[in-house]
């Protein structure tokens, strides 16, 4: 009997030094039953030539060309062709274990489990690894354990990253990812968990994850980080009918990043659009007033909310600046 097949999703965009490292580690599984899946978002590089030269040597590359629109379009286009039982995503500039896929899939029939996660590396430019999580676990959780574990956010192990992860197809199909520039994946794994039944971690480091400078989420503040606050906020959308009991706490995240987003805009104000954003950003926050200051939780964030309504300006941008400074 042959084993199902697996889809492997990876978004491309400027990674031509790395993306042969990362194909090949995919194409060297020791699972063979793959189709994998090369988006080229708009790439200005070399990537085309570098993922066709892989598609003419082995039948299960499939490659898709697309205008730049982000890493989520991206991932949305290949889900729209993906026919694998089970599916998986992985970054360009990253690579993966030979038996990643073996493993993951393994844990998942042994556990009937819809959704699992291994452990990773992060691996620094000059080539040192380290395993967040060198201490030996396996984990299960339920579909409200999970949502819990990705609330909290206090060294649980359960993240909202997507790429050390395999789903079941009728999971992963079931959402597409928001069409922002960042934090994509945060909003993703909180549908796929609270649409999951079971959920399992191991902590087999499985994932190699390049910790590059100048990727979307070690850069310096940039104006596709506004994206941050519609995510939370699709987050906040989600949890208040399917899990209302901690909505509350979600909506306190919520204002505090509005307010940090909001403190790099000022503290910005060199970038192009920011200052249109940062008003925005200020009246949505006002528009939301009544309802975050009706939340028991949110601490001293209240606070923040008077001084921003009932105060000029210059006072509370002044406080805001200083306080994310």
């Amino acid at each position: 009997m042959n084993d199902p097949l697996i889809s492997v999703i990876v978004a491309i965009y400027n990674v031509e030094q790395y993306l042969p490292k990362c194909i090949e580690s995919i194409l060297n599984q020791t699972y063979k039953n793959l189709e994998l899946i090369l988006v080229i978002d708009g790439s200005p590089d070399n990537s085309l030539t570098i993922c066709n030269a892989y598609a003419t040597r082995d039948k299960r590359v499939i490659v898709v060309e697309k205008e730049n629109g982000g890493q989520a379009t991206a991932r949305n286009k290949a889900l729209d062709i993906a026919k694998g039982e089970y599916i998986g995503f992985i970054d360009g500039d990253d690579w993966i274990e030979t038996n990643m896929y073996q493993d993951l899939y393994d844990t998942m029939v042994n556990g009937a489990a819809d959704m699992v996660q291994c452990g990773w590396y992060k691996v620094e430019p000059s080539g040192v690894k380290e395993c967040p999580y060198p201490e030996c676990f396996k984990e299960i959780y339920t579909s409200d354990e999970g949502l819990d574990e990705l609330i909290s956010s206090q060294g649980g192990h359960l993240n909202t990253s997507v790429c050390c992860k395999l789903f079941k197809s009728e999971v992963a199909q079931h959402f597409r990812f928001s069409p922002v520039r960042a934090y994509e994946d945060d909003e993703y794994i909180f549908k796929t968990v609270s649409f999951a039944k079971k959920i399992i971690c191991i902590n087999t480091p499985l994932y190699d994850y390049l910790n590059r400078e100048n990727s979307t989420m070690t850069s310096k503040f940039n104006m596709n980080k506004i994206a941050l606050v519609t995510i939370q906020k699709n987050i906040c959308e989600l949890l208040k009918t399917r899990y209302p009991k901690r909505f509350r706490e979600v909506q306190k995240t919520l204002c505090s990043k509005q307010f940090f987003i909001l403190s790099c805009l000022l503290n910005n104000p060199q970038l192009k659009g920011a200052k249109e954003e940062a008003y925005k950003l200020k009246s949505s926050i006002i528009s939301s007033y009544g309802e975050y200051m009706q939340n028991p939780n949110m601490g001293l964030n209240k606070v923040m909310l008077i001084l921003m309504k009932y105060t000029p300006q210059i006072v509370w941008s002044k406080i805001l600046k200083m306080k994310f400074a």
